[in-house]
C-alpha cells in the first residue's frame, strides 16, 4: 500500500497550458460576505481522535498533540504505554485559547491549481522579479532544478495554487523579490523550522501540506482548529470560506500567542495579506466560485485493467497526496505480486482522456474538452513504471494502456496502483455527495485510512495485502 505522502520526484511534463472555458465571478466590493455559520467547535476545550501510526510512541504522540504522556494515558484508560497498536484510535484533548478571525482572506480558486492558475505563468513571473528565487538551484532526488521548476512541481503534485505559494515564500523568506535575503530566510523561507532538513523543495512540501490540512478540514468538517507552532490551539472562526482556513492553519503553523493577530488580520503592516496584495492584488479578482458545483456527478469510470483479469483491491479510501487531503485514493494490485518489480500487467484509462503528464511515476490525465488536468474531472495514476509508460500529450480511449504497476513516484511496499480524482482541482473524496464508481463498484470508507470496501449490489470487496478472490478480487 502507499504511504500518506508519496515521495516528491523532480521532473515535470506538461502538455501546453490552455485558456479555461469557465468564467470568472465579478470581483466582489468591500469585505466579502461571510459565510452561513455550522456546527462546529464551541467551548475551551477541544476532543479529537488520533490514529497510531507505525512507529509512533506515546511520549511522541503528546509532543505533537500538545499534551502529556500521563494525559493521554489517564483519557484512554492505557494499562501499559508501551503497547500501541498501529490503527488504534486515541482520545486527545486540547485547551481551546481563543478564535480565528472571521473574516475571509482569500477564495477558494486561490489556495486550489484549479482554473484560474491556468493563465498564470510561474516561470514568467519569477523571471521578472530579477530576484533570489530566480537564480536558485536545487538537486532534488538527483535532478538540478530551477527555483521556478520546484514552485511549479509542488503546485501540480500538491494541487496547490502558485500564488499562495510564491506569497507565502515571499513573506517568510523573501525570496521573490529580495535578491539576497538574511540567513535565516534563506535556511526556512517557508518557516518550517522543527526541521533539520532545508531547502527549498522541503520547505514548500510543508506549507503545501499545511494548506491542504485547513483546506480539506474545512471541507469536509474534520478539522475546526489550527496549531500555532507554540502548542497553542485555536477554533477556527465562523464564516470563514475554505481557502481561508487553509491559509490560517498555515500562518497559524508559522506563529505564536503573541505575534498572531498582526499574521492573521486583513491588512497592517505584518499582515501576510499585505504581500500577497504587493505582488499579486485584491485576491477576489480571481475568484471563480465554487469549484465544486453541488451536483457534481462523477462520469462512467470502467476497472483500470483489461477485460477478463482479475485484480485484488489492496487499499481503501486513504489520501489522495499527503496528509490531511480527503480519503480520495483507492489501491490495486494484479496477481504477479512480486515486491517493487515492475509488474507485467496493464494499468488502463479509465475514460477518455489527454495525458498531461507522465513522469516518475506519475501519469495525470484530464477528462475535460480543455486537456488540462486543472479545469474540470482528472485522474492520476501513481506508482507507474517508466518501462512503456504512455507519454504525456497522448491521447486515450477507455481501457488504453497508460503502464504497469511499480513502487515509482512514492513511498510503496509494494508494485500496485494508486488511483485517484480531482475536479477543477480539488481533490474528490471516494465517499459522499459524488462517491468513487468504477463500472458500478462504489467505495466506502472505513474507520481507518486504507479500511473500507468497494460495494456493488450485493458483493462487497475489502482491501487486503492478499490475493483471495472472493475477498478482494475484483474481474473486469
Amino acid at each position: 500500500m502507499s504511504a500518506a505522502s508519496p515521495a516528491i520526484q523532480a521532473d515535470v511534463t506538461k502538455s501546453p497550458a490552455p485558456t479555461p472555458t469557465a468564467t470568472r465571478h465579478p470581483i466582489p466590493i468591500g469585505t466579502p460576505t461571510l459565510d452561513p455559520s455550522r456546527p462546529g467547535h464551541s467551548g475551551s476545550v477541544l476532543t479529537t481522535t488520533y490514529i497510531v501510526q507505525r512507529g509512533d510512541t506515546l511520549s511522541g504522540i503528546a509532543y505533537a498533540t500538545g499534551t502529556t504522556p500521563e494525559e493521554l494515558q489517564r483519557l484512554n484508560g492505557l494499562r501499559d504505554p508501551n503497547t500501541l497498536q498501529v490503527g488504534q484510535q486515541l482520545l486527545i484533548r486540547r485547551q481551546i485559547e481563543g478564535r480565528t478571525p472571521s473574516i475571509k482572506l482569500i477564495p477558494d480558486s486561490e489556495l486550489v491549481n484549479g482554473p484560474t492558475a491556468v493563465v498564470f505563468d510561474t516561470a514568467a513571473f519569477i523571471a521578472q522579479q530579477g530576484s533570489y528565487l530566480n537564480r536558485y538551484t536545487e538537486v532534488v532526488a538527483g535532478e538540478l532544478l530551477t527555483g521556478a521548476q520546484i514552485v511549479e512541481r509542488v503546485a501540480e503534485q500538491f494541487s496547490v495554487h502558485p500564488r499562495i505559494l510564491l506569497a507565502a515564500l515571499e513573506y517568510v523568506g523573501g525570496w521573490v523579490t529580495q535578491a539576497q535575503p538574511g540567513e535565516d530566510q534563506l535556511r526556512y523561507p517557508l518557516g518550517y523550522k522543527r526541521t533539520n532538513l532545508e531547502g527549498l523543495n522541503v520547505q514548500l512540501h510543508w506549507a503545501a501540506l499545511r494548506l491542504n490540512e485547513g483546506y480539506y478540514g474545512w471541507r469536509l468538517n474534520t478539522r475546526g482548529y489550527v496549531r500555532l507552532d507554540d502548542g497553542a490551539y485555536l477554533a477556527i472562526g465562523s464564516g470563514v470560506n475554505a481557502g481561508t482556513a487553509g491559509l490560517q492553519n498555515y500562518l497559524a503553523a508559522i506563529s505564536t500567542i503573541p505575534d498572531w493577530p498582526t499574521i492573521a488580520e486583513s491588512d497592517g503592516e505584518r499582515a501576510f495579506m499585505r504581500t500577497y496584495q504587493r505582488l499579486f492584488g485584491n485576491p477576489w479578482q480571481y475568484d471563480f466560485g465554487p469549484l465544486i458545483p453541488s451536483d457534481l456527478r462523477q462520469p462512467p469510470f470502467v476497472l483500470p485493467w483489461r477485460k477478463g483479469e482479475m485484480w485484488y483491491f489492496t487499499g481503501g479510501p486513504h489520501s489522495t497526496w499527503g496528509t490531511g487531503t480527503p480519503w480520495g485514493a483507492l489501491d490495486f494490485t494484479s496477481v504477479n505480486v512480486a515486491g517493487c518489480t515492475e509488474l507485467q500487467d496493464w494499468v488502463t484509462a479509465v475514460a477518455d482522456g489527454v495525458i498531461t503528464r507522465s513522469v516518475r511515476g506519475e501519469v495525470g490525465q484530464s477528462l475535460d474538452p480543455s486537456g488540462d488536468e486543472r479545469i474540470g474531472w482528472s485522474v492520476l495514476y501513481l506508482h507507474i513504471g517508466s518501462r512503456n509508460r504512455v507519454p504525456a500529450g497522448a491521447r486515450v480511449k477507455a481501457g488504453d494502456p497508460i503502464g504497469h504497476p511499480s513502487c515509482e513516484g512514492g513511498l510503496a511496499q509494494a508494485a500496485h496502483l494508486h488511483l485517484t480524482r480531482k475536479y477543477n482541482g480539488e481533490w474528490i473524496n471516494a465517499q459522499g455527495a459524488t462517491p468513487f464508481n468504477l463500472e458500478g463498484w462504489i467505495a466506502v470508507e472505513g474507520p481507518r485510512e486504507y479500511d473500507g470496501a468497494l460495494v456493488q449490489g450485493d458483493l462487497r470487496r475489502e482491501p487486503c495485502q492478499c490475493k483471495y478472490p472472493d475477498l478482494n478480487g475484483i474481474t473486469r
